[in-house]
């Protein structure tokens, strides 16, 4: 499982050895970026992401009916991971030329990279995060 965004890259979320690993990729394949997180920090960031899709949604709608632009990006929040990274969520701007869209940052001392997904697979990923969550929950 997947998720492709804009510039070529792609977002690989799986589960290995009781963290959640995200990992951002180019098409071909070369990571450019990984994170790893525990359960918890994981439930963070979907929460994050869902408030996200819920606002870029909003946005998209009073554009089309009343023309109302958001002029910047709009800041959702930020996990802190393990190693000293961090996920952030954001969301860009609509206009005559594109939706609002999800930006995903990751953050690593000076070292930045991000992805662009639309509101669907951002909510499509949240729904992915949220069953490796559930299936591997032990009580």
């Amino acid at each position: 499982m997947y998720i492709s965004g804009a510039q070529g890259k792609i977002l690989v979320p799986k589960y290995e050895d009781g963290l959640i690993i995200l990992s951002l990729s180019k098409e071909d394949g070369e990571e450019i970026e990984s994170v790893n997180m525990d359960k918890e920090t994981t439930s963070l960031l979907i929460t994050l992401l869902n408030s996200g899709v819920i606002t870029a949604e909003n946005i998209n709608k009073k554009f089309k009916r009343e023309g109302v632009k958001l002029q910047k990006i709009q800041d959702v929040g930020t996990c802190f991971a393990n190693e000293g990274s961090r996920i952030s969520i954001a969301i860009l701007p609509a206009d005559e030329k594109r939706t609002a869209s999800i930006l995903v940052g990751f953050h690593r001392e000076d070292k930045h990279s991000s992805i662009i997904v639309k509101p669907k697979r951002a909510a499509y990923l949240g729904m992915i995060l949220t069953k490796i969550i559930i299936s591997n929950i032990k009580d």
